[in-house]
């Protein structure tokens, strides 16, 4: 039986924005266009204005929905590209939106390597958080909804989740990644020594033997593509229906299309994903009272897992009596009704407790959607240069070398990582100065790290290599803005004008561009002034293209709010001040709310 998530979709209806999706290597592109571009190089050519490219291992798969990249086997990247924008119809159908006018952005998704490489790049959360989980499930994703597009990253290999560690030799971090045990081979085990140990005959010293296995170890594969179709799935909700959902819906929701099984004619969704019954022996129930009442996002009492985020929005689901009362909860969190009081349309959660209990051992339902086979459009593959290689990494780690705490001992960390980040860019800009894209890479990094002469610098490098190109006149007004404010007063009115000049010649040349919009709104933000009704229309195109992005939607709520529109600027910031996952915005947008709500 197919069935219709209409619980998300009447809870979200009345204030569902339509949003884009990440900045692909040097723009946002929209949903739908399959035109991403560098810098408008041809980069099918082995050769520019006589000068040879070189290429490099990275491929970007792209669907009408989805840029992925990767330097893993190609025919791995175009499943995966396929199987997202699968998940995109599927969730598209669900929801009601197949065929739906899109003007989001795409969202741009990368794949790392193992754990440790992962790790290494440190891209720490602040406005998306996974968990509160125990440490057994270490973070192989990362979400950033940036203003200008979502961005997700998650690793090539899957994650061993050691739920009893090995009195022998532990199993590798990764997945697959024990193709060198002894025990999996036919070749003879060799002591320190260089003795050999005859296979199927123990030696005296067996302890020495056994040391070379995992012995009594209990471990569950958790694959990289249930995180990255989580991820893509939690994104499709908080684009397409942005609201205050609690978070153990919202990663309920994304673990319930974790375990899809894309074929070339249909997709199952509802899975129970593998281990499951291994976790829930190793950590236990969950008290559904500490669900509601928030306690399981501290981290202390009982385990929370993505498991029990998967059995808790699966049962209520697939459950005929208990749908309905899921929802009204949800309606009545997403208008902002406490949760904890919300939860009561449950009745008793002794009874819902017993219930999920129950579910435990049965098994659990899933759908299947079918469709045309030539429905889902082929992802397009192509290798990219060194040079657009060279912006993966620096634009992932934008939003996580940016975001520096105000205060607080992770501080001098963050700006130390931030400062190392820097050096780096303006090295690679030093060393292929021909290269527009690491200026305009430069130019951003500068900008948003409150550097306006070195933003302007690697701007004006950019422009004299392409005197028309839009992301470099953005980031050159986004510098004299800056440094029109440390100018003397009666200098500044002027040298405002001079900079808005360049950022409007940019909107002119892209009126559908989102970085123009931003640069333009900013300026005003910068210099204290009131922003002008078409800088604040152009920030609601933001926020209608980047739902998920809490700072631009803090910012119109703001806008709104001082012009007493106050039915939308409740809608507004209701998915900030009290959405799933903490942010620096969400207490200035909770603060706001007590002004929109009682005049």
């Amino acid at each position: 039986m197919k069935r219709c998530l209409l619980f998300v979709a009447c809870a979200g209806a009345a204030i569902a924005v339509a949003a884009p999706a990440d900045a692909q290597l040097t723009a946002p592109v929209r949903n739908g266009d399959t035109t991403i571009t560098v810098t408008g190089r041809s980069t099918n050519a082995q050769k520019v204005d006589g000068k040879k490219i070189e290429m490099s291992g990275w491929r970007m798969a792209e669907t009408p929905h989805v840029a992925v990249f990767s330097q893993g086997d190609e025919k791995r990247l175009r499943a995966t590209a396929h199987n997202l924008e699968k998940l995109h119809f599927l969730l598209s159908a669900l929801l009601g939106r197949v065929d739906q006018p899109d003007n989001t952005i795409k969202i741009s998704v990368t794949i790392i390597g193992d754990a440790a490489e992962f790790e290494h790049l440190r891209l720490t959360d602040s406005r998306w958080q996974y968990g509160p989980y125990p440490h057994e499930f270490a973070q192989t994703i990362y979400y950033d909804p940036r203003p200008e597009g979502p961005v997700l990253a998650t690793t090539e290999t899957g994650l061993n989740l050691i739920l009893r560690p090995s009195t022998g030799r532990a199993t590798s971090r990764n997945c697959g990644g024990d193709d060198d045990n002894p025990i999996s081979g036919n070749f003879p085990v060799l002591r320190p020594s260089g003795e050999s140990i005859a296979r199927g005959s123990l030696q005296p010293d067996t302890a020495e033997y056994l040391s070379w296995f995992a012995v009594n170890e209990i471990t569950v594969c958790q694959t990289a593509e249930s995180r990255l179709y989580s991820g893509f799935a939690q994104n499709y909700l908080m684009t397409y229906f942005p609201a205050a959902y609690p978070r153990w819906f919202v990663q309920g929701f994304g673990e319930l299309f974790s375990t899809i099984v894309a074929g070339d004619t249909s997709i199952d969704y509802g899975r129970r994903p593998e281990g499951f019954f291994k976790v829930m022996d190793r950590f236990g129930e969950y008290p559904i009272k500490h669900v509601f009442d928030g306690r399981y996002l501290t981290g202390e009492g009982r385990a929370w897992t993505p498991y029990h985020a998967w059995r808790m929005v699966h049962f209520l689901y697939f459950n005929d009596t208990w749908k309905p009362r899921l929802e009204q909860y949800l309606a009545a969190v997403a208008g902002g009704a406490d949760p904890k009081r919300a939860a009561s349309v449950f009745g008793k959660p002794a009874d819902l407790q017993r219930a999920v209990m129950l579910f435990r051992g049965s098994k659990a339902p899933f759908d299947r959607v079918t469709f045309p086979a030539d429905r889902i459009a082929e992802p397009t593959i192509r290798r990219l240069t060194r040079a657009e290689a060279g912006l993966i990494r620096g634009r992932l780690e934008m939003g996580a070398r940016i975001d520096v705490p105000d205060s607080g001992p992770k501080r001098d960390a963050a700006l130390a990582r931030r400062t190392a980040w820097l050096e780096r860019l303006r090295g690679n800009a030093t060393r292929f100065p021909d290269l527009i894209e690491n200026q305009l890479l430069l130019a951003e990094a500068e900008c948003r790290a409150g550097n306006p002469a070195e933003c302007l610098a690697a701007a004006d490098r950019a422009l004299a290599q392409s005197p028309a190109d839009t992301n470099a006149m953005v980031w050159k007004g986004t510098a004299l803005t800056q440094l029109a404010m440390r100018a003397p007063a009666n200098e500044r009115r002027q040298r405002l004008d001079e900079a808005r000049g360049f950022i409007v010649k940019a909107n002119r040349q892209d009126p559908d561009g989102i970085l123009p919009l931003i640069a333009y709104y900013n300026s005003f933000e910068v210099a204290g002034d009131r922003a002008t009704d078409v800088a604040v229309g152009g920030l609601y195109k933001v926020v209608q293209a980047a739902p998920a992005a809490p700072e631009p939607r803090l910012k119109l709520g703001e806008e709104l709010v001082a012009r007493d529109i106050d039915d939308e600027a409740r809608s507004t910031l209701l998915p900030v001040a009290k959405g799933p996952f903490e942010t620096p915005e969400q207490a200035a947008a909770a603060a706001l709310l007590p002004k929109v709500s009682g005049r």
